[in-house]
């Protein structure tokens, strides 16, 4: 059995908002990495839509990124990232790192 993630997965359960033209629903970001997040909304996806995705973060401060559905387990979903600002990958790299530096001063 082979490991087909590249980058490690960070537990998030932020809210979001997801949108597909003009409708948009409320979801949960359940976790993130570096090129994909896991969701549980109640929007109606399918394998291979894309999809806008906005992150609400402490602060008042959001994160933005274009998806790509590879899986849907309704009312959960993995996507790709697609595209996201320089910005946005900065705050998300954060994120990330941020997890593993709380993970090790734990340990």
């Amino acid at each position: 059995m082979g490991f087909k993630r590249k980058h490690s997965r960070v537990d998030m359960s932020h809210p979001g908002r997801l949108q597909r033209g003009e409708l948009s629903a409320a979801c949960k970001v359940i976790d993130v990495s570096e090129s994909g997040v896991r969701l549980e909304s109640r929007l109606f996806v399918k394998k291979g839509e894309v999809l806008q995705l906005l992150i609400e973060l402490a602060g008042g401060k959001t994160l933005t990124c274009e998806l790509e559905v590879v899986y849907v387990r309704a009312p959960k979903l993995g996507a790709r990232i697609m595209s996201i600002s320089a910005e946005d990958r900065e705050r998300l790299i954060r994120i990330l790192d941020d997890h593993v530096q709380n993970s090790f001063s734990r340990g």
